[in-house]
């Protein structure tokens, strides 16, 4: 166990002086090798080799999917159809940002991506209709951490790499703990809004026709049905998304601009590829750990300590809280992940079931204070305080937490599509 506190103690140092995560990462992996005298050699054959994996490829896939939904009009056409079923409602544009998010997220599988995506053309809206900047950004906020929950996922394409499990039952696993977090954020529109007068007797923003819908509202769809049949690999499925993207918005709506392509698949590289750097450098500390025993260490520690799978679930939502709070959702997954590996299995909890409440949890650290990445987004977009964004999360992230402790005590909120369409229970 020490070597795991002297890992942290390396890596919290570095982290809290404000150097990169990769960069802490990499340090501190570099510092425990030469204190155990191994040769360095061993740091850059992990670094590499894990980034030498066919499955991380799809999350470049899917970021640019969603950059070509966004320049060939299929983003904007999908809140503009949601748009007209909440005309009238108490927060009816907040739903609508909240809903799209959702839709967007079931192709994009990134938070960020969608909250600035979504944002993008909500932001404004919401802000002329009355609604505050920081209840809009808020919201906008709480509808991205539903990117990385409801399928396709990055997070749990990067979770799946790292320990095996399969990303298409992962997938499954987030749908339906996606949808109630996501109905629960409506609600929490829905009664903030009544409450405060928002959305009533306004009129109607104008989002744009909503000519070809069809093609949009089906995407999602052909996403998940593609991965969970095993017609296709979340990487092949990602590709797909890419083509599709690009063939409705150059052939069916007409807005894709081929010059805009090379500056869409640079962000998408710039994204993927701060992803995969971070991998490659977790890696090399989730080696060191397993070389030095910690995962069946902190395994005997929490048998020890612990007495049933219900409690070590509580035990480890408390973990996931607090480092969600103050670490970023990739480096933590990649971070944890070795360690829980062992205690999952011995206590008998289902892998599938831990790793969509592993991931969901952490991603809803993205907008838990003080280190949420989407609060500080949101701040920059409304120039609003820190205060006042993190005031209106407040429901919202009650909503989130809510969701998740309820998936704990009924497991069968994750696990029932997966066992449906994967027959993993079967007897």
């Amino acid at each position: 166990m020490s070597t795991l506190f002297l890992y942290l103690g390396f890596f919290g140092v570095l982290f809290a002086a404000g150097v990169p995560v990769v960069l802490s990462l990499a340090a501190a992996a570099v510092a425990m090798l030469s204190l155990k005298g191994i040769d360095f050699i061993v740091f850059a054959q992990k670094f590499m080799v894990s980034m030498d994996n066919f499955g991380l490829t799809a999350m470049f896939f899917f970021i640019l999917a969603g950059e070509i939904m966004n320049g060939g009009g299929m983003t904007r056409r999908i809140i503009a159809a949601v748009s007209k079923l909440v005309k009238g409602i108490p927060g009816g544009l907040a739903i609508v940002t909240l809903v799209s998010c959702g839709v967007f997220a079931a192709i994009n599988g990134s938070a960020i991506a969608t909250m600035l995506a979504i944002g993008a053309i909500m932001y404004p809206a919401m802000v002329r209709q009355g609604y505050s900047p920081a209840f809009s950004v808020a919201t906008i906020g709480a509808g991205g951490v539903v990117g990385p929950v409801i399928p396709p996922s990055i997070p749990m394409i990067v979770y799946g790499s790292t320990t095996g499990d399969s990303v298409a039952a992962l997938f499954a696993g987030g749908f339906i703990i996606g949808l109630i977090i996501l109905l629960g954020e409506v609600a929490v529109a829905y009664i903030v809004s009544k409450r405060r007068g928002w959305g009533v007797n306004v009129s109607e923003v104008d989002f744009g026709n909503t000519r070809g819908i069809a093609w949009a509202l089906v995407f999602p769809f052909l996403i998940m049905v593609s991965i969970t049949s095993g017609l296709m690999t979340p990487t092949e499925t990602a590709s797909m998304a890419v083509v599709y993207a690009w063939f409705v918005g150059t052939f069916i709506y007409r807005e894709f601009r081929l010059r805009d392509l090379p500056s869409m698949t640079a962000t998408a590289m710039k994204g993927s590829a701060a992803v995969m750097a971070i991998v490659g450098a977790a890696t090399a500390v989730g080696w060191i750990l397993t070389y030095e025993r910690v995962p069946q260490q902190v395994t005997e520690a929490l048998v020890t300590a612990i007495h049933g799978p219900m409690a070590f679930m509580a035990v480890t939502f408390g973990i996931l809280f607090i480092v969600g709070m103050i670490m970023d959702l990739t480096p933590a997954i990649l971070i944890l992940t070795p360690i829980f590996v062992g205690p999952v299995a011995a206590f008998g909890v289902d892998p599938i079931h831990f790793g969509v409440f592993f991931c969901a949890t952490l991603t809803a650290g993205l907008v838990t204070p003080p280190v949420g990445t989407l609060i500080y987004l949101g701040c920059s977009m409304s120039q609003s305080s820190l205060s006042r964004v993190v005031r209106e999360l407040l429901p919202y992230i009650v909503a989130v937490y809510a969701a998740l402790l309820l998936s704990v005590i009924f497991p069968e909120i994750i696990t029932y599509v997966p066992r449906q369409l994967f027959k993993l229970y079967a007897n």
